[in-house]
């Protein structure tokens, strides 16, 4: 009798094992296939050109790296630029358009005047199609018809306009598209800011008030720390537009002009769809890791002194 209860005990543990196995299998053969031998296949790549003359890759060394930072170090090379905007698109995420957003989100909590209104403007892109975004956003730029233009004109400053257009000109082109992410950034980031605030105890604010808290004593000692694990993690999640804001450029103005508009992760798509370089593309992405990792690492460390509650 015995025998048979450990025996179907044995049999029962060893369900469960194959039934843990079989769901630990997946994230593991995931992270196989799609980071490990994905990325050795691109590390492999980086030191690989195409031959036209043998028809297939041949290994060439470093010379990417090395054509990749003769390039970047070339007066007015497009890859330059795209770093210098990639790293302005991080420093405006995490330094205007958070800041920002904790206030346009504070605004709203407290309910201030107008915060309805300002809160149909924020939430707008998180509920419309990035690509419908893109193309309204284009068009109020636009020449004909765009409501810019029109307003300059009613204003007696159309000769402010540029003559090749809000996108053309390479002193117009970057601010108007820096003026879209920071619209764009402060409704997506509004969102989970306001989603935070609300959970906040209203207990803790009551009594504060009758102590004679401010509304700025409110918002730094109390709405701040509360929000400050949501506000690091936003943080964090900033690194990574330094590698991969590409949709947002590419739809409004290309890259343009003259690469002014560039990014690290536009000119890798350019590099391999139109130059069909893949080779060197397969290189910076791997330079962008290299850079990418021990940035988050130190960012990290920073986000934790700052906030010590943040577990991200």
């Amino acid at each position: 009798m015995n025998n048979d209860l450990l025996a179907a005990k044995k049999k029962r543990n060893v369900k469960r094992g194959l039934f843990i196995a079989s769901f630990i299998s997946i994230p593991i053969l995931h992270f196989l296939v799609f980071t490990v031998f994905v990325n050795l296949d691109t590390i492999a790549l980086s030191f690989e050109t195409f031959s036209n003359q043998q028809g297939k890759y041949v290994f060439v060394g470093l010379r990417n790296y090395k054509e990749f930072f003769a390039s970047f170090s070339s007066p007015g090379s497009v890859m330059g630029k795209a770093i210098r905007n990639s790293l302005l698109f991080f420093a405006l995420n995490d330094f205007v358009i958070l800041p920002l957003s904790f206030l346009s989100a504070f605004f709203m909590y407290k309910k201030m005047p107008l915060s309805n209104t300002f809160r149909i403007i924020f939430f707008m892109p998180s509920i419309i199609s990035t690509v419908v975004l893109t193309m309204l956003y284009s068009f109020m730029f636009d020449s004909s018809i765009g409501i810019i233009d029109s307003f300059m004109k009613l204003i007696g400053r159309g000769d402010s306009i540029p003559e090749l257009g809000w996108f053309g000109d390479k002193h117009t082109a970057m601010p108007v598209l820096l003026f879209y992410c920071v619209w764009v950034g402060i409704g997506s980031n509004v969102v989970l800011i306001s989603g935070a605030m609300s959970r906040i105890p209203t207990e803790m604010i009551e009594a504060g008030r009758l102590d004679g808290m401010t509304l700025t004593r409110e918002m730094v000692s109390v709405t701040l720390p509360l929000t400050g694990s949501l506000l690091a993690t936003l943080m964090m999640l900033g690194v990574p537009v330094i590698f991969t804001l590409f949709l947002q450029p590419m739809l409004i103005t290309g890259g343009g002009p003259d690469g002014e508009t560039y990014t690290i992760a536009l000119y890798i798509v350019t590099a391999i769809r139109n130059e069909n370089n893949l080779t060197m593309g397969a290189a910076v992405g791997i330079l962008c890791a290299l850079i990418g990792t021990p940035l988050v690492v130190i960012l990290r460390k920073i986000v934790g002194k700052t906030f010590p509650d943040y577990e991200y």
